[in-house]
């Protein structure tokens, strides 16, 4: 018997305000260090107190939203969350000093995680039970195509150093993605457990987000260290690289979609640290160039598998009056992955080489089965009752 519709008007608006709220991440992404670089005249470290500055407070307000979210409801994560948003875009075209980027930066943080939560609840909240996995894998996908064309637009829009006109950009795309999430009704579903009066994460939700942890800190090196690895294998356009990485992950989770309701989540976590652990092995010992298009490969399989599969493990794990709690805590352990993962291989590969940080983000991931061993995850279906 086929399940209940995924792909509704409501989630078509959802996924569509989640695309262009992640196209602008990508525009700051790219303009930001460029901007505090070349107009501000900022080195290293002031460049990375202007980008790192947002993910402090989006750590803590990840958690703290998903808990107003359970309380107050989704709509108003979605609508502060933009209109602080399109407010943070507009100062920066106010060409701010280096201080005032970094204020701008914080508040902006903690705004971009309210919008996240908010969006990625509403898809649990709207998503039939039985395609929860599939509902999270197409809205990352959303996502990554967000991250993926933000970049290039906004290079494409900067030129000869408009960044103001970045900026104004930003705010716009913003404040469309605001108004389709205005014409969403409420999500949040009546409850008969009122929801926890705690601002701390749900006990569901720290051993998904602990597998979230392991799996994806090899990304944090990956991202960071990727490109210099391949040029010195003689790739003289790195980019290609995360071309390759970013298309794996975006094939797997569109053509994946439904792994994770099929299998259930705890078997689609264990393939993708398999393949998260095979592909940075690789990567490591393999050192060559053909090694590093492989390794990328298999390892952008198991990062497209990772975090849907840890979401609906946290989802089942938790009850439904903590949705968005355990939404938020999920995403704040991906920002800790993301940064941490950068800052311990690069320790790692000081000593040993970019070859032996990936050996040992390897080992991580491939600890998660460890972590995933003693959790039950909900069993899947088969393929052919998950309609398409």
């Amino acid at each position: 018997m086929a399940s209940e519709r995924l792909l509704t008007a409501p989630f078509a608006r959802i996924w569509l305000a989640t695309f262009g709220a992640f196209a602008t991440f990508g525009m700051v992404v790219l303009a930001l260090p460029l901007y505090a670089k070349d107009e501000l005249g900022a080195g290293s470290v002031g460049v990375g107190f202007a980008m790192g500055a947002g993910s402090v407070t989006s750590v803590i307000f990840s958690t703290l939203s998903g808990r107003l979210g359970d309380r107050r409801g989704r709509r108003p994560l979605l609508i502060v969350g933009g209109l602080v948003m399109i407010v943070c875009y507009l100062a920066l075209a106010l060409s701010p000093d280096l201080l005032g980027v970094i204020a701008i930066r914080l508040l902006a943080g903690a705004a971009e995680a309210t919008f996240v939560v908010g969006a990625y609840t509403v898809v649990m909240d709207i998503a039939p039970e039985e395609r929860r996995g599939e509902a999270v894998s197409l809205v990352t996908l959303a996502s990554y195509l967000g991250l993926t064309v933000g970049p290039v637009a906004a290079d494409l829009i900067r030129g000869d150093n408009r960044f103001w006109l970045v900026w104004l950009v930003t705010a716009a795309l913003v404040l469309t993605s605001t108004a389709v999430v205005a014409t969403l009704r409420e999500t949040r579903p009546e409850s008969e457990e009122s929801a926890s009066l705690s601002w701390l994460p749900p006990r569901g939700a720290l051993r998904p987000g602990l597998l979230v942890l392991l799996g994806l800190l090899g990304f944090g090196g990956f991202a960071a260290f990727a490109a210099i690895y391949a040029r010195d294998l003689g790739i003289e356009r790195p980019g290609l690289v995360f071309a390759l990485f970013g298309g794996v992950i975006s094939l797997v989770r569109l053509l994946g979609r439904k792994l994770p309701d099929a299998l259930g989540a705890r078997r689609t976590l264990a393939l993708s640290f398999v393949c998260l652990a095979t592909g940075l092995a690789t990567v490591g010992a393999w050192q060559s160039v053909t090694g590093l298009l492989v390794g990328t490969v298999v390892f952008g399989a198991g990062q497209a598998m990772t975090y849907p599969s840890a979401m609906l493990l946290a989802i089942e794990a938790t009850s439904g009056a903590e949705k968005s709690a355990a939404v938020g805590s999920v995403g704040a352990f991906v920002d800790v992955a993301l940064g941490l993962g950068a800052f311990t291989l690069g320790g790692v590969a000081k000593f040993w080489g970019y070859g032996g940080a990936f050996l040992v983000a390897s080992a991580v991931a491939l600890s998660g089965l460890i972590v995933l061993a003693p959790m039950r995850g909900a069993r899947g279906i088969p393929l052919e009752e998950v309609a398409p």
